[in-house]
C-alpha cells in the first residue's frame, strides 16, 4: 500500500521531470506570481545556464503520490512558470503543467499576463534562432530537489512548513488548505467557488482583519490568553468540526444538528429567517456548553413559531427534527450512562414512561447521528387508515408522524406498521420512530390508542423543555 512507502528524495533534471504527469490539488494557492517573480527566475536561469554555463537548481518540489497520481504540495508557482516558459519556446511542448486546467480567474489572468512577460523577456535576450538552443539548455541544466511522499498527513505537514521563493506561507493559506482537504465530498465546482471567494477576500483585505484582528483575539482573550498576532501556529483555532468524520466530542452533536437544520429548511433558510447570522460571532467567546444552549434556544424559537402546526399536512420537516432533538437531549441529559431505570406507569401523567422507553432503546440512541432527511412518514399509512376507517385527525396527528429517508419511504411506503417495524426496528434514522416502535401494544400492533398515547408523550416532551 502507498501509505507504507518511505518518502524519498532525489535531485532531478528538468528534462526528466517534464515527462511526469503532475496535478495541482485544490488546497493549493492560485497561481499568483507577479512580473517581478517571473523576471527574477528568468534572470537567475540566464545567469547560470547561459552566462556561467553551470547547472542551476531552481528549488524544491514536494509531491504527494496516490494511486499513480502525483499532486504538487510545494513548487507549483515555479513549475507553472517553467511550463509557460517551455510552451513559449516550443508551442508543441505538452509536459509538466501544460494540460492543467486552471479554474480560478486569478490564476487564468496571471497566466495570460505572465505569458506576455515571458514573450517580451525572451525577445530582448535571444534571436529567434537562439530560442531553441535556450530550451535545450534549460532542460539539461536546470534541476530540482524532488521529495515524494505517500501519506496525505505527511504531505500536509510539508505543505505547512515550506516556503515559496522565500515567502512564508500565510496562516490564511494553510487554513484554506485544511478546509479544502475536508471538502472531499463536495464537487469540484463547489471547491473552486470556495477558493475564489476566499482568495477574493484576501485580495480585498477583508479576511486578514476579520480573522487576525478580531476573531482570533476575541477567542484568545476570552480565555485569558494574551495573544496578539495570528500566525500559522494558531490555525487550529479555526479548524472546526468535520461532518464527514466520526464524532469525537459530545458538543459536536449540536453542530451537526444545526447543519441538518440549515440543509433541511424547506423554502427558506432557517438561519436567514431568524436573522441570527449576526449572532454567531457572540458564540466565539462562549464555552462549548453555552454554545450548545444557544443552538437549542435558536431551534426552540423557530419551533415555537409553528408549534400549533403539528399535524399533517401543515407540519414541516424542521418540527420533526426538533422533536428528534428533544428526544436526543432527554437521553443525553437524564438517561445516558444509567445502568438501571425503574419501569414507569403506562398511564402516568408525566414524562417517566417516555424516559423508560428511551432507556430500553439506549443503544440506538447512543449511536444516533443527525442526518439529512427530507421526508415525513405516516407510520400507519393513509391507505391503511382509510381502509380501517380511522379518523383522519388521528392518523394525521403528531402521534403518527416521523422522519424517514427517501429510500426507506420507497421501501416501506405501502407496508403495515408491524411490517415497517420488522424492516426498520434496528434503524436509528429517526429517534421518534424508535419510540413509536417501542409503543406498539402487547400484540405488536399500532392502533389509534397507541397513536394517541404517543401524541401525549410528545406533547409532554415539548412541555418538559418549554
Amino acid at each position: 500500500m502507498d501509505i507504507q512507502k518511505t518518502p524519498n528524495q532525489e535531485t532531478i533534471k528538468l528534462e526528466a521531470l517534464v515527462s511526469e504527469k503532475l496535478i495541482i490539488p485544490p488546497y493549493q494557492r492560485p497561481y499568483k506570481w507577479t512580473k517581478k517573480n517571473v523576471v527574477q527566475l528568468l534572470e537567475d536561469i540566464f545567469e547560470y545556464v547561459v552566462v556561467k554555463k553551470k547547472d542551476y537548481r531552481i528549488g524544491n518540489i514536494i509531491l504527494y503520490e496516490k494511486d499513480g497520481e502525483k499532486n504538487i504540495v510545494d513548487g507549483q508557482q515555479r513549475l507553472t512558470t517553467i511550463s509557460l516558459l517551455l510552451k513559449k519556446l516550443d508551442l508543441e511542448f505538452n509536459g509538466l503543467l501544460s494540460n492543467q486546467e486552471f479554474k480560478l480567474n486569478i490564476s487564468k489572468n496571471n497566466i495570460v499576463y505572465n505569458f506576455r512577460v515571458l514573450e517580451k523577456w525572451l525577445d530582448t535576450k535571444f534571436k529567434e534562432a537562439e530560442k531553441k538552443e535556450f530550451k535545450e539548455q534549460i532542460l539539461k541544466k536546470c534541476e530540482f530537489v524532488l521529495f515524494t511522499v505517500y501519506n496525505e498527513d505527511e504531505a500536509f505537514q510539508l505543505f505547512d512548513s515550506q516556503n515559496a521563493r522565500g515567502k512564508e506561507l500565510e496562516p490564511f493559506d494553510l487554513l484554506k488548505a485544511f478546509h479544502l482537504r475536508e471538502m472531499e465530498f463536495d464537487t469540484e465546482e463547489e471547491r473552486t467557488k470556495c477558493v475564489e471567494r476566499w482568495e477574493n477576500s484576501i485580495d480585498e483585505n477583508k479576511l486578514k482583519p476579520i480573522l487576525g484582528n478580531h476573531l482570533f483575539k476575541i477567542r484568545k482573550w476570552s480565555k485569558n490568553e494574551w495573544k496578539y498576532d495570528f500566525t500559522k501556529r494558531d490555525i487550529d483555532e479555526f479548524k472546526g468540526v468535520s461532518l464527514h468524520h466520526k464524532q469525537q466530542y459530545p458538543y459536536e452533536s449540536a453542530l451537526r444538528m444545526l447543519d441538518g437544520f440549515v440543509d433541511n429548511a424547506q423554502n427558506d433558510k432557517f438561519l436567514r429567517n431568524l436573522h441570527i447570522a449576526q449572532s454567531f460571532p457572540f458564540s466565539i467567546t462562549m464555552p462549548i456548553n453555552d454554545y450548545t444552549k444557544r443552538v437549542f434556544d435558536i431551534a426552540k424559537e423557530r419551533f415555537n413559531k409553528n408549534k400549533d402546526k403539528l399535524s399533517y399536512p401543515e407540519i414541516n420537516i424542521f418540527n420533526l427534527y426538533y422533536i428528534d432533538f428533544l428526544l436526543w437531549k432527554l437521553y443525553k441529559d437524564e438517561i445516558q450512562g444509567l445502568e438501571n431505570f425503574f419501569a414507569a406507569n403506562e398511564n402516568a401523567d408525566n414524562i417517566d414512561m417516555l424516559k423508560y422507553k428511551i432507556f430500553k432503546k439506549r443503544n440506538l440512541f447512543n449511536d444516533f447521528k443527525f442526518r439529512q432527511i427530507s421526508s415525513r412518514e405516516h407510520l400507519l399509512s393513509q391507505e391503511h387508515a382509510k381502509r380501517d376507517k380511522i379518523d383522519k385527525t388521528i392518523y394525521n396527528s403528531i402521534g403518527n408522524l416521523c422522519l424517514i429517508s427517501i429510500s426507506q419511504n420507497s421501501k416501506g411506503n405501502k407496508e403495515s406498521p408491524d411490517e415497517k417495524k420488522k424492516l426498520f426496528l434496528d434503524d436509528n434514522y429517526s429517534l421518534k420512530r424508535i419510540i413509536m416502535f417501542e409503543s406498539f401494544d402487547e400484540n405488536g400492533k399500532w392502533r389509534p390508542e397507541q397513536i394517541q398515547k404517543h401524541e401525549k408523550d410528545i406533547l409532554l416532551l415539548i412541555e418538559y423543555y418549554k
